[in-house]
């Protein structure tokens, strides 16, 4: 990806940006994402066992739950559900608290980018993905710090999308232009050599 005379080949970012959508579209640009998956992604299930082959769950008794089909929760988000079969359910010992009192069949979703979970938190786990959280948390949470408690963008009164990215645009003008202000060069050691003055001085 390029851009301003830029190549970029990974992308960073706060959990805020977690979405099986962004990791898709990541993937498709050809980008390595970095961007830690929210609390609501649960990367195992107890006493269930995903079979990415056969797109099926197994219980801990054995038996298998099929996809049944493909849902969107109250938030929007498309994800697929899978189901027991009811005659299992309901010879099984642990049936009630597994699937509840009034259900007749083990229901179990998970979102639809369950794969492009799986290889963020894998590309998370890895030495170069945990030395990138590091680069960010040491470079990029600063900054963000800084602009919210004291360039104005803790709260930005503006009344669209584009004001409000002028709004921002200006603070980290400002916010660069000060650490270029501050910034000193590092002095090049070496050897000196004196020589003499020209004669008309």
């Amino acid at each position: 990806m390029n851009g301003f005379g830029v190549s970029v080949s990974k992308v960073v970012a706060d959990a805020g940006y977690c979405s099986g959508e962004n990791y898709e579209q990541l993937e498709i640009s050809g980008l390595n994402g970095f961007i830690a998956p929210d609390g609501t992604y649960k990367v195992e299930r107890s006493d269930f066992t995903y079979d990415a082959l056969s797109d099926s769950y197994s219980c801990s008794q054995g038996k298998r739950l099929a996809f049944d089909r493909l849902l969107i929760d109250k938030q929007g988000n498309p994800k697929k559900r899978y189901l027991a079969k009811a005659s299992d359910c309901k010879s099984c010992p642990l049936s009630e608290p597994c699937k509840g009192k009034k259900a007749e069949e083990k229901r179990l979703p998970h979102t639809y980018y369950k794969a492009q979970y799986e290889r963020m938190v894998e590309r998370l786990s890895s030495r170069f993905g945990k030395r990138m959280m590091r680069i960010r948390s040491a470079t990029v949470e600063p900054v963000l710090g800084s602009l919210i408690n004291y360039y104005g963008l803790g709260q930005i009164n503006t009344r669209s999308r584009e004001a409000a990215a002028k709004v921002m645009d200006v603070a980290a003008i400002a916010y660069n232009l000060k650490k270029h202000l501050r910034f000193t060069p590092v002095e090049q050691s070496g050897m000196v050599i004196a020589l003499p003055l020209p004669d008309q001085f």
